[in-house]
């Protein structure tokens, strides 16, 4: 399985699900703290309509841009966003996807729709192992509380090093790549990870 058809797929899982939501369970809350179900799916489309807007995401001076965007948004109602999500923008390069719709169908789930799917298969898990790797590779201080940082895969014998030369912490988490990307895009309390603390 490549990036693009893993992606499109699980484009086609969010939908399928929010097609099956009645009304008021688009206000369930999600593990994105503060966002329902409407606001997660709102934002999926602010994501990749309205980069401009996105900006509230990396930068906080512009949150009320990103902010007020998923709120006009909204009021076109769900068939809006169901049918803005339908369609992939063609500027939008599959790997920048894989770790982000991956990690938003878990917070729709597990969120208060307390709602599960099958466990990944080998060939997506190893996708998310790749998205793992360029996610900590280049946001570092993602982990940055923990010290030093040894992650390793319980399917295979991979691992990534996260060294942090201002911490005489070392952490090792270990789990499936699904499970750690949660841990790491900041879901910690909803991960199944296993946390062995070491001093260096």
């Amino acid at each position: 399985m490549n990036k693009k058809i893993f992606v499109e797929s699980e484009r086609k899982f969010t939908i399928d699900l929010l097609k099956k939501l009645p009304g008021p369970k688009w206000q369930a809350t999600t593990l994105c703290k503060g966002w329902t179900v409407e606001d997660l799916a709102t934002h999926l489309v602010v994501r990749e309509r309205h980069p401009l807007n996105d900006l509230g995401l990396i930068a906080p001076r512009f949150m009320n841009s990103h902010n007020n965007k998923i709120k006009s948004l909204e009021s076109n109602g769900h068939k809006y966003i169901i049918e803005k999500l339908s369609h992939y923008p063609w500027w939008m390069p599959a790997s920048l996807n894989v770790a982000e719709f991956w990690v938003h169908n878990e917070d729709f789930l597990r969120g208060s729709l307390k709602m599960s799917r099958p466990k990944p298969s080998k060939d997506v898990e190893n996708l998310l192992w790749g998205a793992l790797k360029g996610l900590v590779k280049i946001n570092k201080p993602m982990l940055a509380d923990l010290g030093s940082v040894i992650i390793t895969n319980d399917l295979n014998d991979d691992r990534i090093t996260v060294e942090n030369r201002n911490s005489d912490k070392v952490v090792t988490l270990s789990g499936t790549a699904g499970e750690l990307l949660l841990y790491c895009f900041g879901r910690r309390a909803a991960a199944k990870v296993k946390i062995k603390h070491k001093s260096a």
